[in-house]
């Protein structure tokens, strides 16, 4: 995105980090804004929620977020089959269900000193936020057919293209989370 006032030949004279930070290319007022909010909320450990319509860069602000030598586990929360939800974010042990013949690490196990981006959050099941919650507040996890408690280190990154109050006020998202 670029300012429509700025010609190509005075962005090649800029130097290219202020061009092209986060992966993001423009110097208009609203993306130095931008670039400037995603290097406070970098410093920070915190959850994040991104909201904005498809198609506006929410992935490429979570992946700002990140720092390059750690972990960046997507997650498209919309195409996760409710049935191995659980099992994906979480992991299994052998013999947690019919079919699992050996212990799979789940994602934010994996995630582990990086960052977990929930893309379309809205998406995830109910009872999948309630667990979420848990891993917020506790930072562990639980394999499923597990009671051992892992331990984990990562920045939660989520985003959604809908107005979570709303979903909240349909009972289709955890006001809590």
């Amino acid at each position: 995105v670029m300012d429509s006032q700025i010609r190509s030949s005075e962005l090649e004279s800029l130097p290219y980090e202020q061009v092209r930070e986060f992966g993001i290319i423009g110097i208009s007022p609203p993306i130095i804004r931008m670039k400037t909010q995603l290097r406070r909320i970098r410093e920070g450990n915190i959850p994040v929620l991104i909201t904005g319509e498809s198609g506006t860069g929410k992935e490429l602000a979570a992946r700002s977020f990140s720092q390059e030598s750690k972990p960046f586990v997507a997650i498209n929360c919309g195409a996760i089959p409710e049935a191995i939800f659980e099992s994906e974010l979480f992991g299994h042990e052998a013999g947690a269900f019919t079919g699992a013949d050996q212990k799979r690490i789940g994602k934010f196990e994996f995630a582990n000193q990086g960052t977990v981006f929930l893309d379309e959050i809205e998406s995830m099941p109910l009872n999948m936020q309630v667990k979420l919650l848990r891993v917020l507040q506790e930072r562990v996890v639980e394999r499923m057919g597990s009671n051992k408690l892992i331990p984990i280190n990562i920045r939660v990154i989520a985003a959604t293209k809908v107005d979570l109050k709303d979903a909240c006020d349909r009972g289709q998202f955890r006001l809590d989370l």
